[in-house]
């Protein structure tokens, strides 16, 4: 199981609802605080790698959480709290994925 599946389970068991999966062509940008909560656990656990973050937002579409994801950094960095931003992932490894490096 990944952190997402954890935290998931973690809300059922403590009885609070949990999300259905992410419905083909939903069209709702707005975000609830659930859905932007489920995004920081995501961000937190998994970085910029956003598919993994839409996998344990569940309601929005990877665009949609990217797109959640930069104006989210923008609006930290308005804020004076540019340093709550994760680093940008590096690309390689194997078939392409992100990897940090221990400076980061």
């Amino acid at each position: 199981k990944n952190h997402g599946e954890y935290y998931l389970k973690q809300l059922e068991l403590a009885g609070e609802e949990v999300p259905p999966p992410e419905k083909p062509g939903r069209q709702s940008e707005h975000w609830t605080a659930e859905e932007h909560e489920r995004f920081l656990v995501g961000l937190s656990t998994h970085g910029r790698q956003w598919p993994e973050v839409a996998k344990v937002v569940r309601t929005k579409t990877l665009l949609q959480v990217h797109s959640h994801a930069y104006k989210y950094f923008q609006r930290l960095q308005r804020e004076g709290k540019g340093h709550l931003i994760p680093p940008p992932a590096k690309t390689g490894g194997a078939r392409g994925k992100e990897q940090w490096t221990a400076e980061e």
